[in-house]
Parts: structure tokens; sequence; C-alpha cells
């Protein structure tokens, strides 16, 4: 009998109280709880933090605002700190994937050789998603960098020891794997509509981000 593979979830939340408990409460009714969900919370002032620890979180608390990259980066961290996993998953808090999808990625995970699987959306949100995904596809053969839904071996996190040094919006250490030859692979997921406004700011803004 194989010991259980240990998977952490993390999420970077901010004021995402509306939609957090519900987001965990189906990943466990999905996963089931040899998973670990590790809610940050990016310095949120609504009630994040206790709605994601009442279904059944473990919560990191941020002591300032450090934005969607920095939150993961620290429940990474955390998570090869304080836990025994193997795997690191991302996804958001807004319920827009799929519990189901994130259980694809796992058995995806544990029953082959890859070190990075990236979730892959049935369209791009933005024009500049779109345009990024076909520049990516091009030179690496992955068409959905930004998806936020993926799944890391815990040792490629390790080996470059950190998420993001720059604000390339969560594919800097996606990018280094490629360059260096890991096993990296892409998924079709399924995405659900967010109920309220996007976090990532408005239309321009977030298309101007991209682009740079």
């Amino acid at each position: 009998q194989m010991a259980p593979v240990q998977v952490a979830i993390i999420i970077p939340a901010f004021n995402e109280s509306v939609s957090i408990g519900n987001v965990i409460e189906e990943l466990i009714t999905t996963i089931g709880d040899e998973v670990t969900i590790i809610v940050v919370s990016d310095f949120s002032t609504d009630d994040t933090a206790n709605a994601a620890a009442a279904a059944g979180a473990m919560v990191v608390n941020l002591k300032e605002n450090l934005g969607y990259a920095q939150a993961i980066d620290e429940g990474l961290k955390y998570a090869c700190s304080e836990l025994d996993v193997d795997y690191l998953l991302t996804m958001d808090a807004d319920g827009q994937h799929d519990p189901k999808s994130a259980q694809l990625l796992i058995r995806s995970m544990i029953a082959g050789e890859q070190d990075l699987i990236v979730g892959r959306r049935p369209k791009s949100a933005r024009f500049s998603e779109w345009l990024y995904g076909k520049y990516f596809a091009r030179k690496f053969g992955i068409t959905d960098p930004l998806c936020g839904l993926k799944i890391y071996r815990k040792c490629l996190y390790q080996e470059y020891g950190t998420f993001e040094t720059y604000d390339s919006i969560g594919t800097e250490l996606l990018t280094w794997a490629l360059i260096k030859g890991f096993k990296v692979s892409e998924l079709s997921v399924d995405i659900r509509d967010r109920k309220d406004a996007s976090r990532f700011g408005s239309i321009l803004s977030a298309n101007k981000r991209i682009f740079f």
C-alpha cells in the first residue's frame, strides 16, 4: 500500500469572503481530505481569513498587501517549509476554477512523470492574453501560460527558489522550467463565470499590464 501522495493547494485571496468558503468546501467534496488547502489572505479587509478557516483551510495572513504573485509565493514557501508535500497546486479564490479540473491536474501529475502541468482554458479572458498565448505557444509549445490553475512538483519550485522576481503575471517559474528542459505539459480545464468584477483591474489596465 503506497502512502498517499501529499498535495498542497495554494489559493491567494484578497477580499474573497463571498466565494472562498464555497471554493474550499467544493474542493474537499471533490478531491477529499488528502489535500491540504492553504489560503493566503493578502491583507484582506473583509472576512476572507475567517471564512477560509471555517471551511477547513489553513490560513496564512499577510501583514501587508503583496499582490497575487507574492501571495502565491508566500503560500508555496509555507507549504514547503511546514508541510510534508510532494506537489503544489495553485488556483484562484473566485470560484472560476472548477474543482474537477483541479482534481484532473492532481491525478495526471501523480500518474505521470511531469514536473509541471498548466491548465488550458477554453478561451482567453482578454485580447492581450490571447496574444501572449500565441507568442508563448510558438516559443515553448504551451498555449495558456497565464492560466492560474497549475500544479508543480515541489522540487521544481525549490530548485528555482521563488515564484516570481518581476511582474510576469505568474509565468516566470513556468518559463524557467521550460528553458531548463523540465517536463511540462498542458491539460484542458473548465472555467466558470465569475460572480463579481475581476480583481485584475479594468480591461484597459489589465491589457496594458500583460502587454508590458
